[in-house]
C-alpha cells in the first residue's frame, strides 16, 4: 500500500518544473497561500502512531511518500528535518519514499549515524526535463543513499538517461505531467522513449497521468 506522510507543508519554487505547482493551485483554492512553509501537527509523528488496538496506523512493509506537499529538503524545514529522520529510523519496516529538487543540499542533511544510507529510504530527484535531468541525476549519483530513483514530473520536456544507466544505480523510473490551470503538454513520444530505455536496463517505469 502507497500512502502519503508530509511532516511540513509549503515550498519555494526552485526551477521551471515549479512553474504551475498543484500545491499552490490547490492552497489557492483554500485561500491559502503555497508559500507558506509550516510543521504539520497532528501530521508530524504519523509513521509512529498507533490505533485503538496499539498497532501502528502505518502497517509494516507499506510505502510512505514523503513531502508531496513541500520539499524534504527545503532549507525552510532545517530545524524540523533531524526528528523526521528519526521517526523513519524507528522504523525500518517501513519504506520512506523521498522526492527532492534539492539535490545539492542532501549531504549537510544527513542524520548521524546514516553511513552509505539506511535500506528504508529511497532517494528521488525530480528530473522536468533534459537540463533538470543533467544537473540532478549526477549530484543523485554520488550521493550515499541504498536506493535511487528519477521523477519526471511535471513532465515538460524530452529527457534521456543513456548517460546515467552504465553506474547501475537507477532502480525506478517514473513520469507524469501537469493537469491544473495553466498545464504544458506532456507529450506520448516522450514517455514511450523513457519508457524504451528501462525496458532496456531491465528498470521498473512507471507513467502514472497527465
Amino acid at each position: 500500500m502507497h500512502d502519503i506522510w508530509n511532516p511540513w507543508h509549503g515550498c519555494v519554487k526552485c526551477s521551471e518544473g515549479c512553474a504551475h505547482c498543484y500545491l499552490y493551485y490547490l492552497d489557492k483554492t483554500r485561500d491559502k497561500s503555497g508559500a507558506e512553509i509550516y510543521k504539520t501537527k497532528a501530521g508530524f509523528t504519523y509513521p509512529l502512531q498507533k490505533n485503538k488496538k496499539k498497532s501502528y496506523k502505518v502497517k509494516s512493509g507499506e510505502l510512505l511518500r514523503v513531502c508531496m506537499t513541500s520539499d524534504f529538503f527545503l532549507e525552510e524545514a532545517d530545524a524540523w528535518r533531524e526528528e523526521a529522520w528519526e521517526i523513519m529510523r524507528q522504523r525500518p519496516d517501513v519504506k520512506f519514499f523521498l522526492l527532492t529538487k534539492r539535490p545539492q543540499r542532501i549531504l549537510n542533511c544527513l542524520p548521524q549515524g546514516w553511513g552509505d544510507g539506511w535500506e528504508n529510504i529511497m532517494l528521488n530527484v525530480t528530473c522536468e526535463n533534459q537540463a533538470r535531468a543533467d544537473e540532478r541525476i549526477p549530484l543523485l549519483l554520488d550521493l550515499p543513499f541504498k536506493h535511487k530513483g528519477i521523477m519526471c514530473a511535471p513532465f515538460i520536456g524530452p529527457v534521456s538517461l543513456h548517460a546515467y544507466w552504465r553506474f547501475g544505480q537507477i532502480e525506478q523510473v517514473v513520469c507524469w505531467g501537469e493537469n491544473y490551470d495553466g498545464a504544458r503538454p506532456c507529450h506520448f513520444d516522450w514517455v514511450k522513449s523513457l519508457q524504451a530505455e528501462c525496458v532496456e536496463h531491465q528498470t521498473t517505469f512507471g507513467f502514472i497521468e497527465t
